[in-house]
């Protein structure tokens, strides 16, 4: 029997994973059942409090979680969430759903709340979409973050000449602008060109302006940049 590959932990291929946050043990036990029905894999967690303190933390998936669980609450966790940076979406569900709690959860980036009981297939559509959208968040992600990790690379002196050359400017201009004899110019377009494993102006300025849009650690890709 061929093994087939294993799946990256990050990245847009990586696997999806459900996060199913719940005190009541029925209703966890049903929707991690629901999820792992369609072949999605499901993590599940008592209390919000226990996910914060676990180190999963997927880049392509969905949280699910009850709006009132002892300790944090959904919206709590929602409020953490967003302070932390963390930006897998989040869909709130609950018995006791009220229009202020409502509107407060999606105010905190919730993408949708529930009432239960819910429709199970609406729930398993929009994890769907979720999931695609979370593999282009983190497929940009690692662009992002591998690009802020090739400009790490660069000395001092390589960034200065980088930004010279992403305005488009040629090497005699670049000397003057930096007190440099254009043949040390030429070494350190040189090193910047080929630490950033590009090959025209065109490129590093790109590769530049995708660099200033990462955030966080790069370990939506297993980057640490």
């Amino acid at each position: 029997m061929t093994q087939q590959p294993a799946k990256p932990l990050y990245g847009p291929e990586a696997e999806p994973v459900i996060i199913i946050i719940d005190d009541d043990d029925a209703m966890r036990e049903a929707l991690v059942c629901l999820v792992e029905s369609v072949g999605l894999k499901a993590v599940d967690f008592e209390r919000a409090d226990d996910f914060l303190q676990s180190d999963l933390r997927p880049c392509v998936g969905v949280i699910i979680t009850d709006m009132r669980i002892p300790g944090t609450s959904g919206l709590g966790l929602l409020e953490k969430l967003r302070a932390s940076g963390q930006h897998l979406p989040v869909i709130v569900i609950s018995a006791f759903a009220n229009l202020r709690d409502g509107v407060r959860a999606m105010s905190l980036g919730a993408v949708d709340v529930l009432e239960k009981p819910f429709d199970e297939q609406s729930l398993l559509d929009k994890l769907q979409d979720l999931i695609s959208e979370t593999r282009d968040r983190a497929s940009q992600c690692c662009l992002t973050a591998q690009a802020k990790m090739k400009v790490d690379r660069l000395t001092n002196r390589e960034r200065e000449v980088m930004g010279y050359l992403a305005q488009g400017l040629q090497n005699k201009s670049i000397a003057n602008a930096l007190g440099l004899s254009v043949k040390t110019v030429e070494i350190h377009r040189h090193n910047v060109l080929t630490k950033l494993e590009v090959q025209t102006l065109v490129d590093v300025y790109q590769l530049t302006q995708s660099a200033d849009r990462a955030t966080g650690s790069g370990r939506c890709c297993g980057v640490n940049s």
